[in-house]
């Protein structure tokens, strides 16, 4: 390391204090400074550390990492960056892989090299997380992650290929016939819709204020998801500009991404469709307008009284102008029920689309009609819902075939 001295702009003594070092990638010296006010010990010692950091972040950049010296943590690490600058998701979706990643992450030494890695040492981590109560879906997805980078590795570190990534499978539980008929039937029967609006009910004539309005709010949803069909992005990303009152339309073609943009005051951005398919403007019923209405009027109310509402133009608001946290909605869905029957039944805002799906179903609506009106590019998880419906139908009539055959 060596001094050297100079005058800043307003001509103040400085000392650039500058050291070398051999670059990985082109195996050729070069210069790195820092700048400090003095060059006493103490200054000369701190401009040391400092110059030392410069060069170790230089030389471990992840550009300049070799394939011996390469970690598994630091190369999912580099594969996610990867694969937020190419990849072109969603900021939800990116947010779901950033928790994956976490996931793989903790399971792994920090040290563990990724040329170190091998097939029983990947397939008993699978195992660990199934043990560990992790759902079938939240482990494929990881399995994926972990696919995609070794992936990754091969073709920007020339890693010898790795076989046995075709052998990792994640594990599968027998279900029980419970699960699958849980499985087979997504949605809610009208006994369980009463059960649920009346927990809401009880539960908002037993408090106030913002509680009470959120419980309202909330309700509310629901009830409109059941009506309609929409996806929960969906349904919270509707503006006063996408509801036509005079034809009773809405128009669907975007959904909720639950971030905050920068200059804004409020959390929540409309964001694009799941797909083009979801593009769609659909007809409502008289109690859906109720319900819009209701809550424009409601937040006009808000604006002019609450000094911290922002008008966001979002019509599934909180008291605060920002669109509902579809995982705050799913909690506190969770909440009201936990003291009725469907306390064990795994019920999310998700379920309330695929009851809207089989009250479609029940009134004989073509599947193509149905499929246009939810936004499914995809018929399989409408057929199922429908094959399932249209079963019950037919046990229902020849129950009552039964019954009238007995006189």
């Amino acid at each position: 390391m060596w001094c050297e001295e100079f005058q800043d702009k307003h001509g103040i003594t400085k000392y650039r204090f500058i050291e070398k070092y051999k670059c990985p990638l082109t195996d050729k010296w070069k210069r790195t400074s820092v700048v400090m006010n003095k060059n006493t010990k103490p200054s000369q010692k701190e401009a040391e550390r400092r110059l030392q950091a410069k060069i170790n972040a230089k030389i471990n950049d992840n550009s300049v990492k070799e394939l011996h010296t390469l970690t598994f943590p630091q190369a999912i690490d580099e594969w996610f960056k990867y694969y937020k600058n190419t990849s072109g998701s969603k900021p939800t979706t990116l947010k779901n892989r950033k928790y994956e990643i976490e996931t793989i992450k903790s399971a792994f030494p920090d040290d563990l090299l990724i040329k170190k890695l091998t097939l029983s040492m990947l397939q008993e981590q699978l195992i660990e997380w199934v043990e560990a109560g992790y759902s079938h879906d939240y482990i494929r997805a990881l399995k994926t992650d972990i696919t995609n980078t070794i992936k990754y590795v091969y073709k920007y570190y020339n890693m010898a290929e790795i076989p046995f990534l075709n052998e990792l499978a994640v594990p599968k539980k027998s279900k029980t016939r419970e699960q699958i008929e849980a499985e087979r039937k997504k949605y809610l029967e009208d006994s369980e819709l009463k059960i649920i609006y009346k927990a809401f009910d009880d539960h908002i004539g037993s408090t106030k204020g913002v509680t009470k309005r959120n419980l309202t709010v909330i309700k509310q949803i629901i009830e409109f998801q059941v009506l309609n069909g929409l996806r929960i992005g969906e349904l919270l990303a509707l503006k006063n500009e996408d509801i036509d009152f005079e034809n009773n339309t809405i128009k669907i073609d975007g959904t909720l991404t639950p971030i905050k943009e920068k200059g804004k005051h409020y959390f929540g951005t409309k964001g694009t469709p799941k797909n083009e398919g979801s593009r769609r403007k659909i007809l409502i019923t008289s109690q859906s307008v109720s319900i819009l209405k209701n809550r424009i009027i409601e937040n006009k109310k808000e604006n002019q009284w609450n000094d911290k509402f922002v008008s966001t133009g979002f019509v599934f608001c909180n008291s605060s102008g920002s669109p509902y946290d579809s995982t705050r909605i799913n909690k506190i869905l969770k909440e009201v029920l936990s003291e009725t029957p469907l306390k064990h039944k795994h019920i999310t805002t998700h379920i309330m689309r695929h009851t809207h799906i089989s009250k479609l179903a029940q009134l004989n609506i073509p599947l193509k009609a149905i499929m246009e009106r939810v936004g499914h590019s995809d018929h399989k998880t409408t057929l199922q819902i429908y094959s399932h419906v249209t079963e019950q139908m037919n046990k229902d009539m020849m129950s009552k075939l039964e019954a009238v055959s007995e006189f």
